[in-house]
């Protein structure tokens, strides 16, 4: 089920979200390849929790730039945000857990999710960012 990588129809125009989203997509695929790899439980547990911890390090620096950019829907992109962490915090523990063995479709799930939310509510942030709403903040800085 391994995805296709990045493509030009999530980019955001700018450049460091472009860069970061890229990344989660590539680990996406990562986890995707070792399932279709067959690789052990404990394997896909350790990558699952790569990725959540890059989606939430990605989702702090985003925030902090809506808020310093006075991105007025905020609070439901937030929302987003945690609902994703939390989903995938559940998926991984019931992985673990040997509840569910369904790692394709949890791949799918992250993969899915993630181009939906960036040409979703990322595309609106970044289209606020172009239209030049955004406050005096300085220059864009959305990761580590």
């Amino acid at each position: 089920m391994t995805q296709s990588g990045w493509g030009d129809n999530l980019s955001l125009s700018e450049p460091q979200m472009d860069r970061e989203h890229g990344a989660l997509l590539a680990e996406a695929d990562e986890f995707s390849a070792a399932v279709d790899a067959g690789a052990s439980r404990a394997e896909l547990e350790m990558r699952l929790t790569r990725l959540i911890e890059g989606f939430q390090d990605h989702f702090d620096a985003e925030e902090i730039l809506m808020r310093s950019r006075g991105f007025p829907w905020l609070e439901p992109h937030i929302d987003e945000h945690r609902k994703l962490i939390g989903q995938m915090r559940e998926l991984r523990d019931a992985l673990g857990s040997g509840s569910i063995k369904l790692c394709d479709a949890l791949a799918l799930f992250v993969r899915m999710w993630a181009e939906q939310h960036i040409k979703g509510p990322d595309a609106s942030f970044a289209q606020f960012l172009h239209q030049g709403n955004a406050g005096s903040g300085a220059a864009m800085s959305c990761g580590q």
